[in-house]
């Protein structure tokens, strides 16, 4: 595989100097580009030195940060058209149980009827027999003739 210097590059500002931080399947191709191009190594000393720069960079310290981001309050959730639905149908407050239950288990049994009635037909055919004998009228049709007497 060969390297181009813009991927090196990319390797380099994306995965830092130390070669062994860099994927094992371009580490030998960055190798050999090192090995070859010296303008590779000069990159490769700029990324080393401003490594150490950011190495040598105090971390600031923040009291309290970590309490203060367990602490602080959620945002309010917004609820799915589904939640709202049965929150609903099935309210949390005591006297809202008291007359949704028994209504939507009286309307069950309406809702289980129009369920079956969508799916079986019971017997009832939307065919009627006047359309059985389309075949032979249009056999009979075809052998008359329809051309013109002019006699």
């Amino acid at each position: 595989m060969k390297l181009t210097m813009t991927d090196f590059t990319e390797i380099v500002d994306r995965y830092g100097a130390a070669s062994e931080s860099w994927p094992a399947s371009v580490r030998a191709a960055c190798q050999q580009l090192l090995s070859e191009d010296a303008l590779a190594r000069e990159l490769l000393q700029q990324q080393r030195r401003l490594d150490m720069l950011l190495d040598a960079v105090p971390v600031p310290e923040f009291p309290g940060l970590e309490s203060r981001i367990q602490n602080q309050p959620l945002p309010p959730c917004s609820r799915s058209l589904v939640d709202t639905v049965l929150e609903w149908l099935f309210p949390s407050n005591a006297p809202g149980k008291q007359f949704w239950r028994p209504a939507m288990a009286a309307c069950l049994p309406l809702v289980v009827g129009i369920v079956v009635g969508n799916f079986f037909s019971f017997g009832i055919s939307n065919e009627s027999p006047g359309f059985d004998y389309w075949d032979d009228e249009l056999y009979m049709l075809s052998l008359n003739d329809y051309t013109e007497n002019l006699f």
